[in-house]
């Protein structure tokens, strides 16, 4: 597991900006953009709710890993990751 804390500390350490926000950004007017911010914030995380259902089950412990290292990698959660793998399964399988 130290490998993943190093991956952890390394991406806490590094401060990144998606060219979304970059061009949001005011240059001269930080007061203004960090209201405008937190309102695109808002109004992303309200358009972004999906129904879901927790469901449990086993994976192999090898697999587990390699989901919580890719999860890491990507900046993504765990969750969002298979179901981006079950999507394009199932579309495969019609």
């Amino acid at each position: 597991m130290s490998k993943v804390n190093d991956i952890k500390n390394l991406k806490r350490q590094q401060k990144v900006i998606t060219p979304t926000q970059a061009l949001a950004e005011v240059v001269g007017k930080e007061e203004n953009n960090v209201t405008s911010n937190e309102e695109k914030k808002k109004t992303t995380k309200e358009e972004k709710k999906v129904e879901r259902k927790r469901v449990s089950f086993d994976l192999r412990t090898d697999l587990y890993k390699d989901l919580k290292m890719q999860a890491i990698i990507q900046e993504k959660n765990m969750y969002i990751i298979i179901e981006e793998a079950l999507e394009k399964y199932l579309k495969e399988h019609k």
